[in-house]
């Protein structure tokens, strides 16, 4: 399950019946990936509890204010931990996505997409340079 983020959050996070599905739908996906501000998604629907999670640098105050069950990262381009990854913007995303299919189907294969897409991947989830 794929969760973005941007200026829509914002107004999704008083939508209750929105914020019920998101829980059903987060606790039955496999994994879940979300990106920029999409954890505050998460955070409002009462995920990802206990887990470690980051969130774009512009709204990193506002997110974590959604729901304090997660572990707030600050200084995190992006946070991978078991069925549970988030990112801090948008590119960010795009590293965690390669990073993704690294742990599943290996380096190469995400070395492989990288290339496709003419992409230069950013495989250094603590290399953040947006963090103050």
């Amino acid at each position: 399950m794929l969760v973005p983020g941007g200026p829509g959050t914002r107004a999704l996070v008083r939508y209750e019946a929105f914020l019920r599905e998101l829980a059903r739908l987060a606790r039955a996906a496999p994994f879940v990936l979300a990106i920029c501000t999409g954890p505050a998604l998460l955070a409002k629907a009462g995920l990802p509890g206990g887990m470690r999670a980051t969130s774009n640098k512009h709204a990193f105050d506002w997110v974590p204010s959604q729901g304090p069950g997660a572990l707030w990262q600050k200084s995190a381009r992006l946070v991978a931990g078991g069925e549970f990854c988030s990112s801090s913007g948008v590119c960010a995303g795009m590293d965690m996505a390669l990073g993704f299919v690294a742990d599943r189907f290996g380096g190469q294969r995400a070395l492989e997409l990288a290339a496709a897409i003419e992409y230069l991947w950013n495989e250094n989830p603590d290399c953040d340079p947006f963090s103050a």
